[in-house]
């Protein structure tokens, strides 16, 4: 009989070591539906002020965050979720000034009075994945 070496019992087969980062986590993209609410929005803004980064850093952050994640990134309905190199520049409209992450960050202390526009979905989808997949609990996410 051979002994476990995690455990030191008498066993037929030894205990197999399970890897502390088994790079098994998914992370599910926030829906459109959910990204158009005002709650959801303004959430996001106060998350994003909160990290204490530039406007122009931040999408170097996003970017980091999302190429960087060695799990799975999916779509609700479980298909992958791709990004290429431009998409993040895509969203914000190649504007190299980002001017429109300071307008957003503004929302973390007002009320937007009215639902986020379709136009910039794609830039809040980027924001709130990087969110998921940095620090769900922060921006009050829930990751599976």
């Amino acid at each position: 009989m051979t002994h476990c070496q995690r455990c030191g019992r008498d066993v037929c087969q030894p205990c197999t070591f399970k890897p502390v980062n088994d790079n098994k986590r998914v992370v599910v993209v926030a829906s459109d539906e959910e990204l158009s609410r005002r709650s959801h929005f303004q959430r996001l803004a106060t998350a994003t002020r909160a990290l204490g980064i530039s406007r122009r850093e931040l999408p170097n952050w996003i970017a980091d965050t999302i190429y960087g994640f060695r799990g799975r990134i999916t779509w609700q309905n479980g298909k992958p979720f791709e990004i290429d190199d431009e998409d993040i520049d895509a969203a914000f409209n190649d504007d190299g000034s980002f001017r429109w992450l300071s307008t957003f960050m503004y929302f973390a202390e007002y009320d937007p009075r009215q639902a986020p526009q379709k136009r910039i979905i794609a830039r809040l989808r980027l924001i709130d994945l990087a969110f998921r997949i940095s620090n769900p609990v922060r921006a009050g996410f829930i990751a599976k």
